[in-house]
């Protein structure tokens, strides 16, 4: 009987501690979903996803950087495929692509966007230009993650540039006392920063081959055959506080830009030397 009583005394006393102490214990978190087929299936494919190649064309003669990409260089040089969602590689709500070329001193950059609203009222340079349009290009020259570059490219331009050690190292936004001395001038189709509609724009730069000799590895001018790592974007700010899209030529698949194993591969190519001209036929023999 005591045995049965102290029982009952006990399990009294647990029931009240519970109810005392019930505020203070800590609840185990409620498991999430497992992931559908349909989800593993869709994630499984884009890791799988390869990334864009281009060939860069070397040009015979530097392009005039005026913002028209109507020079013979880049009227002979490969475009890339329409820009396309970041996130998941589907094609973008809007018409961006690109054509990149070269020669023994800078590396040359053509992007022509479609925006019927073009906004960017930063001044100088540096300036948080991704919060509004710009386009952006980044380069990994060996390809391994570190010592990648930046720049950014407003329809205004105003131009950024940054170099990192690794990805998004260091915070903030990397070495922005690193200069990459870039030549960028801009066509608009349209006037950014009013109410009327605009049709876009296209950027046009030449980037010096000495820029990326810079940080822990500098980077040589490429040769014929040679392959380095890029990626390009165009961010769209939309009107009437309706956020921003964006695109890209290879979409990182992740909200974040700064995703080097998903850079495109730029090869770079020297045209074809000319054909040799035939030889003169032979003189017609006299025959007086």
């Amino acid at each position: 009987m005591r045995r049965a009583a102290w029982t009952r005394c006990l399990r009294l006393l647990v029931v009240a501690s519970a109810l005392l102490w019930g505020g203070c214990v800590e609840k185990r978190p409620e498991a999430a979903p497992a992931p559908s087929r349909t989800d593993r299936s869709a994630t499984a494919a884009r890791a799988a996803a390869g990334v864009p190649e281009l060939d860069a064309l070397r040009f015979g003669a530097p392009p005039l950087i005026d913002g028209h990409l109507d020079d013979p260089g880049w009227q002979a040089a490969d475009e890339t495929a329409p820009f396309v969602d970041t996130m998941t590689g589907a094609p973008a709500p809007f018409a961006s692509r690109a054509r990149i070329g070269w020669d023994a001193t800078h590396l040359y950059v053509g992007v022509e966007v479609d925006d019927d609203f073009l906004q960017s009222t930063f001044t100088r340079h540096d300036a948080h230009l991704w919060e509004q349009d710009c386009v952006e290009l980044m380069v990994d020259p060996d390809g391994d993650g570190r010592n990648y570059f930046e720049l950014q490219v407003a329809p205004t331009g105003v131009t950024f540039d940054t170099r990192y050690d690794s990805r998004r190292q260091p915070q903030p936004f990397g070495h922005t006392d690193w200069e990459s001395h870039l030549d960028a001038k801009v066509a608009v189709r349209g006037t950014p920063n009013d109410a009327s509609a605009d049709g876009g724009y296209t950027v046009e730069a030449a980037i010096p081959w000495a820029a990326f000799d810079a940080g822990p590895t500098p980077a040589q001018p490429p040769r014929p055959g040679d392959v380095w790592r890029m990626n390009l974007y165009v961010l769209d700010a939309r009107p009437h506080g309706q956020g921003q899209r964006a695109a890209a030529w290879s979409p990182p698949l992740v909200g974040d830009f700064h995703v080097p194993s998903r850079f495109g591969r730029v090869r770079f190519i020297a045209p074809p030397p000319p054909s040799p001209r035939p030889p003169p036929p032979p003189a017609a023999a006299d025959t007086r």
